[in-house]
Formats: C-alpha cells, sequence, structure tokens
C-alpha cells in the first residue's frame, strides 16, 4: 500500500544492499517513493536484500560514500527517475573494534571516509538539490552518546552528531530538517559475524553484553530502526531537526543502573 505523501519523491539511501539500510530502502519502496541506494556491493551480487519488484523506481549506484564521483551519478540517478530528491540517509558505515592504541593510522582513515567524510559529501553535495521541506537522517550509534572503546568507530559516530546540526543551522531556512538517529543493538550481521577484529567468541560476547545492557533484553530488528527513520524522513517529524533520537531499548537513558539493578536482583531480567 501506498501513501500519497511519498509517491512522486525520490530518497537517496547509503549502504543499503542489506541490513539496516535494506530495511529503510524496502519501507520506503513500500510506501511508494523513489529510491537511489548507494553500496560498494555489486549491483548483480546476490547479497542483496532490497526488493526488486519495483525496479521502475530503483536506482543503483555501486561505489564508496567517500567519493565525490559516486554522488554525482546518484544525483544523475535522481533525475532520472524524474521526481524532486525528499531526502537523503546517511546508513553507511563501518566498524572496527579496536581502542586507540591498536588502531593504526591507515585503519583510522579509512573508517573515517566512510563514516564521516561520505556523508559530509553527501550532505554538500545533494543538499543543493533538495526541496524545500526535505529531511536529512544520519545514522549514528549509542556509541555516538556515550563512551565506547572503538576509537575510530566512537570519534565517526560523535562526529555524525555534530556534522547534523551543523547542516540543521545552514538549511533551515530553506526548511531542510536534519536529525540524527543512534540505534543501540541491531539483530544484523555487521554485529553477529566475526569481523572488526573479533572472532566468534569476541563477537558473541559482544552481542550478549550489549543486550545485558538493554532494558527491553533484546536487539532490535532492522525494520524497527528503518520506522525510526521513515518517521524522521516523512511529515509527522515537520517540526523536528537538529535532534539526536535513541533507538536503543532504553539503553543510554537507563544508564548504569538497570544493569546494577539486574545484578542486584531489583530489577528482573524478562522472560
Amino acid at each position: 500500500m501506498t501513501d500519497t505523501y511519498w509517491v512522486n519523491k525520490t530518497f537517496i539511501v547509503t549502504g543499503g544492499a542489506r541490513g539496516q539500510g535494506a530495511a529503510e530502502v524496502n519501507r520506503l519502496l513500500r510506501l511508494g517513493a523513489n529510491v537511489v541506494v548507494i553500496d560498494p556491493l555489486a549491483p548483480d551480487s546476490p547479497d542483496w536484500a532490497i526488493d526488486r519488484s519495483r525496479a521502475d523506481h530503483l536506482k543503483i549506484v555501486s561505489g564508496s560514500v567517500a567519493e565525490e564521483a559516486t554522488w554525482l551519478e546518484a544525483l544523475d540517478a535522481v533525475k532520472a527517475l524524474g521526481s524532486p530528491l525528499s531526502g537523503l540517509v546517511n546508513n553507511a558505515g563501518i566498524t572496527l573494534r579496536k581502542t586507540v592504541t591498536e588502531t593504526t593510522l591507515a585503519e583510522w582513515e579509512n573508517l573515517l571516509s566512510v563514516n564521516l567524510t561520505g556523508a559530509f559529501l553527501g550532505i554538500r553535495m545533494t543538499a543543493p538539490a533538495m526541496e524545500a521541506g526535505a529531511s536529512i537522517v544520519n545514522v549514528s550509534s549509542t556509541a555516538g552518546l556515550t563512551g565506547y572503546f572503538s576509537a575510530a568507530y566512537t570519534a565517526s559516530k560523535w562526529a555524525l552528531r555534530g556534522l547534523a546540526k551543523a547542516a540543521a543551522i545552514e538549511l533551515a531556512p530553506r526548511k531542510i530538517r536534519v536529525n540524527t538517529i543512534c540505534p543501540g543493538l541491531i539483530d544484523t550481521p555487521m554485529i553477529n559475524r566475526p569481523n572488526a577484529g573479533y572472532n566468534a567468541n569476541q563477537a558473541s560476547a559482544f552481542f550478549e553484553g550489549n543486550r545485558a545492557m538493554t532494558p527491553l533484553g533484546r536487539g532490535a530488528g532492522p525494520d524497527e530502526v528503518a520506522g525510526a527513520v521513515i518517521f524522521l524522513l516523512g511529515p509527522d517529524s515537520r517540526f523536528i531537526t537538529a535532534a539526536d533520537l535513541a533507538v536503543d531499548g532504553g539503553m543510554i537513558g537507563a544508564g548504569i543502573y538497570s544493569q546494577i539493578g539486574r545484578q542486584v536482583g531489583t530489577i528482573k531480567d524478562p522472560d
């Protein structure tokens, strides 16, 4: 079912091939919007998780968000779809679970190029083409709201919040809103699989540690985060800009006493 608000509007979603990004793309397509997806994954890869049944409403740009050429191609794709650019979701991101002294300069620069420079280029290059009333959503993390040992990842996610606020000030006169969501534990391959310096046992312990610190007692599905993104892209949030929205099951808001309460037995774990 489509919603008339979304029809004849185009949105760009970065990192949209799989996981959380694919959930955002699929939501937009179901609502009747046009979507340009930027992702380094080859367009013919079997790993894509987006619904291609509405192919006439979809354009795929294969490339890095850290390259200006990728964004120029994305803007050409918007023109080809023939409807106004109404929003951008800076969802693309990579992780690296290393501390400050463990992280090499090359690792630092690579992560920031995707997580931060990619979002900067996205806003700088697409905002001039956006219609009044458009919306930009930066995808940060709970790591952008509190201390976290992963140095480059944390720095990038804190910086995304600052970037959004600076852009919100600049773009407000044009009625373009800029907000940030900060997901907590999301059940996607990025957090579950052995990668980013973690073996299988460490990846499992990392997931369980995050779950234990979440008052709702579980991780979110990608579509639950996508719902928050759609809210910030859509008309129900038209008076919200420069805001940070935690989508984390209460992890940050409840703080350390949520876990302490469970340890002493005052708070019971959910069944």
